[in-house]
């Protein structure tokens, strides 16, 4: 997915430059999100009110009010990373460019092959920046007495709390430091891991199995669910891409036969309200009978 922002003051040029990238991922079977902005106040507002954020932002320079070359210098100073694309009528601004490391200077009109150099161009920084976030969110540091090991999560099988410690559970080892769980936990991908006890977080690459009470790992090892966690985490965990079918199943089972339970259990309590209610109620008509 790669999410573009076109920001032009002239609907001709707007619907000229969508209909391009939208040629261009069609062709390259790319999915492309594209939304339109008739000004570059309009742009860079929604950008800063909303948090939205962009892969890449092609944008005309010579617009009334807020020009593109200023919206860019803005959208830079608060943080936005997105490919920046000029497109426009001058040539003169093309020196200016540099300044907010643009990706590319497309001259009107705006020619197809252009549209798709400054895309190609784009995705490579793209690709690079979502590369280096998949690594950051691969490795963990942890100290360890007073050295500090990198730890590779997708190595990783469960970590447990013991006492006032936590022992990371690889595949071939473990390692254990001072650092409280829920800290821990702040610092994985909650898309990888999740926690199955108050004690315990498990990997979901690397459960085999998910039982009643257990979640297992293969060659006996398993780690306790606590109903606390299934209820909370059941349905986000049933539709994680990172499990498997047959493990997403037994979760499925899991959750709806303890909500069978409970609704028993509900059904339970409600008779014994109605049973206690009935008693007391005719405990005091008995009594009045007496007087």
């Amino acid at each position: 997915m790669i999410k573009i922002a076109i920001c032009d003051d002239e609907e001709l040029f707007r619907s000229e430059m969508e209909k391009f990238v939208s040629v261009y991922g069609n062709e390259s079977d790319t999915e492309i999100e594209i939304d339109t902005y008739e000004s570059a106040s309009q742009m860079v507002k929604e950008i800063h009110d909303s948090g939205k954020r962009y892969d890449i932002l092609f944008t005309d320079i010579e617009m009334p009010g807020l020009d593109g070359m200023e919206a860019a210098m803005a959208l830079r100073e608060m943080g936005e990373t997105a490919e920046i694309c000029f497109v426009t009528s001058h040539g003169a601004y093309a020196l200016n460019s540099y300044q907010v490391d643009a990706v590319g200077y497309i001259m009107k009109p705006i020619k197809y092959t252009e549209v798709k150099r400054a895309i190609d161009r784009a995705k490579i920084s793209i690709n690079y920046r979502r590369d280096a976030q998949k690594a950051k969110k691969r490795y963990l540091d942890i100290k360890i007495s007073r050295n500090n090991v990198t730890i590779d999560l997708e190595k990783v099988v469960y970590i447990e709390k013991r006492r006032n410690q936590c022992v990371f559970h690889l595949e071939d080892g473990e390692y254990i430091c001072y650092e409280t769980l829920s800290k821990i936990y702040e610092r994985l991908d909650h898309d990888s891991f999740i926690y199955t006890h108050q004690g315990f977080i498990a990997s979901f690459h690397h459960i085999k199995e998910v039982k009643r009470n257990a979640v297992c790992f293969g060659r006996g090892v398993e780690i306790p669910i606590s109903r606390k966690y299934i209820y909370m985490k059941s349905i986000i965990s049933i539709a994680n891409i990172n499990l498997s079918v047959e493990v997403r199943n037994d979760l499925a089972d899991v959750f709806y036969a303890n909500a069978v339970e409970q609704i028993f259990v509900f059904l339970g309590s409600c008779k014994f309200a109605i049973f206690l209610f009935y008693f007391l109620t005719m405990t005091v008509i008995n009594c009045k009978f007496q007087i």
